[in-house]
């Protein structure tokens, strides 16, 4: 009888043992911090963009700032708790903001979504993890187009701004003789976006650049 009883011990030691470390291998870093949701989360973006303009030859450079706030949440019509980003634009440091349009995010437990300008698009999956491929335009009208986490948990500095763990999504990354397209937006933790890089360009086989734009956003500050 002694030695059932000792055997049920053991036995019950080993489950309660494995059934500890299962709980605790369970909790994973999904990344949910890449992509913040709080009400009065707010980010300054430094915005440099040169356009070409294929019919008068001219080339026009812009430098400016955008403003985006999570200015309230609500729950849609599907039921997903949502929220209202509202984004500014001012010429400088010293000028007036001025409301420029309202986007709007959504955060699941597999997704980070954002609808702009009536487009949503899927800026993240989750967990965060390095390699990782999907289609950033599921959720909308627009041709497939595949977007890669390419670097994850990964310090960098930008804009004079040190952040100790991003992402680096790279959205579009293509070039021919007469083309270029390259799309890439890097996301810290606690922060949402920190930088963007959008270009598409137009060239002659020489390489002179006909028609396009090229933008960059580098964050400036942020706060809550």
């Amino acid at each position: 009888m002694k030695k059932i009883h000792f055997i049920i011990f053991i036995v019950t030691s080993l489950f309660i043992l494995f059934s500890c470390k299962k709980e605790t291998e369970l909790p994973l870093n999904m990344g949910y911090r890449y992509f913040p949701i709080n009400t009065g989360h707010w980010m300054i973006y430094d915005v440099d963009s040169v356009s070409y303009n294929d019919f008068t030859g001219q080339i026009d450079s812009f430098s400016y700032q955008i403003k985006e706030v999570i200015e309230s949440v609500f729950i849609d019509n599907s039921g997903n708790e949502t929220q209202r980003i509202e984004r500014y634009v001012r010429e400088n440091d010293t000028s007036e903001w001025i409301i420029r349009d309202v986007w709007y995010q959504n955060r699941t437990t597999t997704t980070a979504e954002r609808v702009e300008e009536n487009l949503r698009f899927v800026k993240l999956i989750f967990p965060v993890e390095t390699g990782k491929k999907w289609d950033g335009n599921s959720f909308n009208t627009l041709s497939p187009q595949t977007y890669e986490l390419q670097e994850t948990h990964s310090s960098k500095t930008i804009n004079g701004n040190y952040f100790d763990s991003t992402a680096t999504i790279l959205q579009k990354s293509f070039y021919t003789i007469i083309s270029e397209d390259f799309q890439q937006e890097i996301y810290a933790t606690g922060m949402g976006m920190v930088y963007k890089k959008y270009t598409s360009l137009i060239k002659t086989p020489a390489g002179l650049v006909t028609s396009g734009i090229d933008y960059t956003y580098s964050i400036h500050t942020y706060g809550n």
